[in-house]
């Protein structure tokens, strides 16, 4: 997680409203409503990244502060419904996935869709409308990119690169680049290295363990 983190981070410590908001197609006003009442569109890359950046926001205004658990249950449809969970979770341990049984493939799965709701959940904890800025799509041999921006005072803007692929009628995320560097390269680096020196048991552990650090307030 370590690209994300970096940005989770700074995230986390945005506070100040931005009058900058979602580009046309991210545009939504939030009011009162928490992430679960927030509509959740998948059927083109930008309503995807919108409604990543709508729960996200909802469930900052709804559950501030250190209420983790109340953020982690209501993100957790959102990140299901926007992120290829299942796919990441595949790809970074690719070399291994053939090999695994269904009940092992299973528990890496729900350890790993877990981490990835509660590193949500941790680092976005005081975000607004205005933290997200996010251009057009660009569509290339079925996968597209949507740039994204995170302003910060008297710094340079953090850049998200959403990278997306289409499932029937649903476009999913499966890759951010932050900043340049690609989430999913690291998982896979760490992963492959924890495998490399132990088993599937191991690296199952090392996740609960990530996701218990980041439950505690």
């Amino acid at each position: 997680m370590q690209a994300l983190d970096r940005v989770f981070s700074w995230a986390a410590g945005v506070t100040e409203p931005r009058v900058a908001a979602f580009a046309a197609a991210a545009m939504f006003a939030v009011g009162g409503a928490t992430a679960a009442d927030t509509p959740i569109a998948t059927d083109t890359p930008e309503a995807t990244v919108a409604s990543l950046h709508r729960g996200l926001v909802a469930a900052s205004q709804a559950h501030p502060g250190n209420d983790v658990d109340a953020r982690f249950k209501a993100l957790e449809p959102l990140v299901e419904q926007t992120h290829d969970l299942a796919y990441i979770a595949e790809f970074a341990l690719r070399k291994q996935w053939p090999t695994l049984s269904d009940a092992d493939k299973k528990r890496f799965i729900a350890a790993f869709e877990k981490l990835s709701v509660m590193t949500y959940a941790t680092r976005f904890k005081n975000v607004t409308e205005g933290t997200f800025k996010s251009g057009p799509a660009t569509i290339e041999s079925g996968r597209a990119h949507v740039l994204t921006s995170i302003p910060r005072q008297g710094q340079p803007d953090v850049s998200l690169d959403y990278m997306l692929e289409q499932k029937s009628a649903s476009w999913r995320i499966i890759n951010i680049i932050a900043d340049g560097v690609s989430d999913l390269a690291l998982k896979r680096a760490e992963y492959q290295r924890i495998l490399g020196s132990g088993s599937l048991d191991d690296l199952i552990k090392e996740l609960e363990a990530q996701t218990a650090r980041l439950e505690k307030p």
